[in-house]
This record gives C-alpha cells, sequence and structure tokens, in this order.
C-alpha cells in the first residue's frame, strides 16, 4: 500500500474481552485502503495478545504501547497515535 487515505486510531485499556469485535469490523470494511492504529494505554489485562493476533495477520493493523512521552489517558494516547498516523485523514 503506498498511500493511505484513512488512519483509525483507537485508545484501549483493558478490553480484551470487547476489542475483538471491534477489530473484526474494521477489518470487513469495504474501504481496504486504511491503517489501524491501536495505543494501549498500559492495560493489564490481555489487550496486547488479543490486538497482537491481528496485527500478525493483517498489516493493516499496527499495536503500540502507549510511552511516556504522552499523559496516560485517552488524550494520551489520540496524541501518540497522530504523531504515527500516515493517513490523509484521521479518524478517533
Amino acid at each position: 500500500m503506498s498511500h493511505i487515505s484513512v488512519t483509525i486510531i483507537m485508545a484501549t485499556y483493558n478490553r480484551a474481552k470487547l476489542i475483538e469485535s471491534v477489530l473484526d469490523t474494521i477489518r470487513l470494511q469495504t474501504h481496504e485502503n486504511f491503517e489501524c492504529i491501536i495505543i494501549d494505554d498500559t492495560s493489564n489485562d490481555d489487550t496486547k495478545e488479543v490486538v497482537t493476533k491481528y496485527a500478525e495477520g493483517d498489516n493493516r493493523f499496527n499495536y503500540f504501547l502507549r510511552n511516556s512521552k504522552y499523559q496516560k489517558g485517552l488524550s494520551g494516547c489520540r496524541n501518540m497515535g497522530l504523531d504515527l498516523a500516515r493517513g490523509k485523514w484521521v479518524i478517533f
């Protein structure tokens, strides 16, 4: 994919039991020229394992653990995602 048109930024925290259905929905969209950046706000459940499974199977999905440069919480995760985004348009 040479040019990504849409970047989807998802912040997550302890959502291992819910995030799979959201990622399935994103994966099944008819528009395929996207990237999905998942920023984990240091979850202590199996969120990393669930999301990593998607990232390994589909290069449009990327998992990142929020680093200390960004503040904890939704705004810090979104800001990190914005710094990583490559798409022409961004959606949260």
